[in-house]
Parts: C-alpha cells; structure tokens; sequence
C-alpha cells in the first residue's frame, strides 16, 4: 500500500452469498484500509446499510431470499440509504443489470470473477466521481 494523495473510504459494505468471495474481498478491502462489514443476502443489505450507513455498498445481483435488485430498489426508497454509491458485482450478463445502472446516479456495475487491484482503483474513482 503506498502513499497516494486519496484517503480511503471509511467503511464499505460487502454483500455476496459466496462466503469464499466474501472472505477475499473483505482480506484484501482490509488491507487497502477500509472498514467492512459483510451480509449474506439482499435482506441483510438493507438492514446493514441502515445500521452503519457504509461509504459505498459491493452488490451481488444473484442471491437467495431477497435478491441484490430487489435490495437496491428497497435501499433507494429510504431516505438514509437512497444516496449511498452502489457497485453491483456479479456474474450475471450486463444486460440485466444495465437498466438499473444506466437509470441510478451513483450506481455501477462489475462483472466477476473481480481482479483485487481493478476493484481498489475502481472503487477509488467510483468514490470520487460519486462525490463530485
């Protein structure tokens, strides 16, 4: 980790029904210098995400329960949740994910398998671009 004029996020929440993903990703978003607090499902995203009000969301779409479609529309339709920056990720093809992206402001799409390193300079510019 060098030095580098950005500041981390402070917290990043992290939800993905692939446990090992989820171990991965959440070494590897330590390591970087972020808080990260992980769910298992679209429920436990928007319960999380009301709790610890996170800097940015990592998204699966394909889960059990309450998918990350579903979960986004519910996490946009709460006033404290409607403007925290969502990074869908997921295997699934672009096109249905797409429409959601295109049509939300501070929304984006990554496609697994994730490279470690895209992801942190990707998050990075997501960040400040959501910001401006």
């Amino acid at each position: 980790m060098g030095t580098s004029r950005y500041k981390p996020l402070k917290s990043i929440l992290l939800i993905d029904d692939d446990l090992h993903l989820v171990k991965l990703l959440k070494d590897s978003l330590q390591r970087e210098g972020y808080r990260v607090y992980c769910g298992f499902d679209g429920g436990m995203a928007v319960h999380l995400a009301h709790k610890y009000h996170p800097d940015v969301i990592l998204l699966d779409v394909n889960m059990p329960y309450v998918d990350g479609l579903k979960a986004f529309d519910q996490l946009r339709s709460k006033r404290d949740t409607a403007g925290i920056p969502v990074v869908f990720i997921s295997d699934m093809v672009s096109q249905v994910i797409y429409p959601t992206v295109r049509s939300s402001p501070r929304a984006a799409y990554l496609k697994k398998p994730i490279d470690l390193i895209d992801l942190n300079s990707f998050l990075r510019q997501f960040i400040e671009h959501a910001a401006a």
